[in-house]
């Protein structure tokens, strides 16, 4: 049995009929595999994998709703993936998944494409890059997309994701924030791009940012390592108040592993944390939706910080150089 060509799986499972034929195959072959159910034909001279082993129910959510874009991305002369399609190639995180993919065209092309949503826009030829057979718009012209497109947050969650990988700069969303500052929507973009940080280890951090602001609160440090009073290390942390000793964790579903040992290394770490005299609130994505219970749990924290003698202080600050265990275990 022919494997499916190797460049599919740089286009979310998507490869068209040539580069079928680069790999081997023949035409009657690609008939066989339609048939018999290993391929998906999305249009004339484009297919998909079927298989999905190995991904799981948001991964192949986020396969199946770009694969129209990338086709037509093959397919169809000047267009480029973008948008939510552009962070489903560059592996860039999505808070939701829209109803369709887009794909970028020049403004005099004519038609409709089927299945997707164009966009006619003058752009610079810096604004992509090419994904295998294929162009796709740039990390920092997605994210600046993203925001216009879906508002201030899918555009963070994606920003702070490119920042911690190293898949674009604070330098580089800038100057694209620039050379689109009057595009329609552009102040989203703005907004995510001044409160982007690499520090952001999961959306949920970077959502969890977004509405302390929206709800007024003092504006935490993030990942901060924390230790005794004499220098030992207990952890790093997602939120962290000097001012009040308070600590928070957003806890979604990619911190922990599933085995009963990481839970019981995460609770052994908050009670290490509360030993020094750190008030520690958590919060996880179902409390997103109502926040001011989140808030009111901090202003107690706030408070009881506030209360606390001088001499209850059991904690310092560490310097990230001397994170030298395990951040999220116990040291």
């Amino acid at each position: 049995m022919r494997e499916v060509p190797w460049v599919a799986d740089r286009q979310g499972g998507v490869f068209t009929l040539d580069q079928a034929r680069a790999a081997g195959w023949t035409m009657a072959a690609v008939r066989h595999a339609v048939r018999s159910g290993r391929l998906d034909r999305i249009r004339r001279g484009i297919y998909r994998r079927v298989d999905t082993q190995g991904l799981n129910r948001w991964a192949l959510a986020r396969r199946e709703h770009a694969a129209p874009a990338i086709a037509a991305s093959l397919a169809v002369p000047g267009a480029v993936a973008s948008h939510s399609a552009a962070a489903v190639l560059l592996d860039l995180p999505l808070v939701f998944v829209p109803r369709q993919p887009c794909i970028s065209v020049v403004p005099w092309h004519t038609g409709e494409v089927r299945g997707v949503h164009v966009h006619r826009t003058t752009s610079m030829l810096r604004h992509f890059v090419p994904i295998a057979g294929l162009l796709c718009t740039s990390v920092a012209r997605t994210v600046l997309d993203l925001a216009r497109e879906h508002g201030a947050p899918s555009a963070l969650v994606a920003a702070d994701r490119a920042l911690s990988g190293g898949l674009t700069s604070a330098a580089e969303l800038a100057r694209t924030l620039a050379e689109c500052r009057r595009w329609p929507g552009v102040r989203a973009a703005r907004n995510a791009i001044e409160l982007a940080d690499g520090r952001a280890e999961s959306p949920l951090e970077s959502l969890s940012r977004l509405k302390l602001i929206e709800f007024g609160m003092p504006r935490p440090e993030l990942q901060c390592l924390l230790g005794t009073r004499t220098g030992a290390p207990i952890g790093r942390v997602d939120f962290y108040w000097d001012e009040f000793g308070v600590v928070g964790e957003a806890d979604g579903l990619e911190k922990y592993d599933g085995r009963l040992a990481s839970l019981r290394d995460e609770k052994v770490r908050q009670e290490r944390l509360e030993a020094t005299g750190l008030v520690v609130v958590r919060w996880g994505w179902a409390d997103l939706r109502d926040f001011d219970a989140v808030t009111y749990r901090l202003r107690r924290a706030f408070a009881e910080g506030q209360r606390r003698s001088a001499g209850a202080c059991g904690w310092t600050r560490l310097p990230r150089a001397s994170l030298d265990f395990d951040p999220r275990g116990a040291a």
